[in-house]
């Protein structure tokens, strides 16, 4: 299902069953991508994101063994100012999935120092390490609209040269390090993450005003391939 063209931005919709079959369809098209870029440039940039919707991902990408070894450079969209092992880091959901505890050979991982008590630090050593263009960016949603780690009215949405920043949450969970909307408007190709009802009415909102960046963060993403399942599509529809 592909949205129609306008003058506002609008995502290409991909429908995957709903469940396991998810993963499936969701790897297979990603895969595709990562396969393109590969074949044209011997390399490809690949940008994570954290999440449970991702987390199958990973996990069906591991099993079957359908990424490319060679050539590839992963990078993280946010992270937690937490230790790479804690539960809630990203980094530690990639090592114990996609890689499961083993970085690949032939591939580059470049994690977020997020667990460093200097934040601006690690943030700016991590822009230093970001190409100017990721091939490939996933961005996960939660169901207040945030992208990353970047949530509805905060500053960084407001950042227009920074690419990676300290950021704080809208409670008083982990600090963490995000990349900016600048990434996310660099990048060659988006895949939004998304599934469920809950998050379905979300995109649905965010359609309805597509400008509106600060009120819901995932509209940076409106041109962005949608890979959702049946239960997220049927409420945008």
């Amino acid at each position: 299902m592909t949205a129609s063209s306008g003058t506002d931005p609008k995502p290409n919709v991909v429908v995957c069953p709903t469940g396991r079959e998810w993963a499936e369809m969701a790897a297979a098209v990603i895969g595709s991508s990562v396969d393109a870029v590969i074949a044209g440039r011997g390399a490809c940039s690949l940008m994570l994101t954290g999440g449970k919707t991702a987390e199958g991902l990973y996990n069906h990408w591991f099993r079957f063994s359908l990424l490319p070894r060679q050539g590839m450079r992963y990078f993280f969209g946010d992270e937690r100012c937490v230790p790479p092992e804690h539960r809630d880091s990203n980094f530690g959901l990639v090592m114990r999935t996609l890689f499961a505890n083993e970085r690949p050979s032939g591939a580059c991982v470049s994690r977020m120092e997020a667990d460093d008590p200097d934040r601006e630090a690690a943030a700016t050593r991590y822009e230093a390490l970001l190409p100017e263009q990721i091939d490939i960016l996933l961005l996960g949603m939660g169901t207040d609209g945030h992208v990353a780690s970047l949530f509805p009215y905060s500053e960084a949405l407001r950042t227009t040269e920074r690419t990676v920043l300290p950021v704080q949450g809208p409670d008083a969970g982990h600090p963490r390090l995000s990349i900016t909307g600048r990434v996310v408007a660099n990048a060659e190709t988006v895949f939004l993450l998304a599934t469920g009802e809950d998050k379905g009415r979300v995109l649905a909102e965010a359609m309805k005003s597509p400008r509106d960046v600060m009120s819901l963060p995932v509209r940076m993403a409106l041109n962005a391939t949608w890979l959702l399942d049946e239960a997220a599509a049927g409420q945008i529809r």
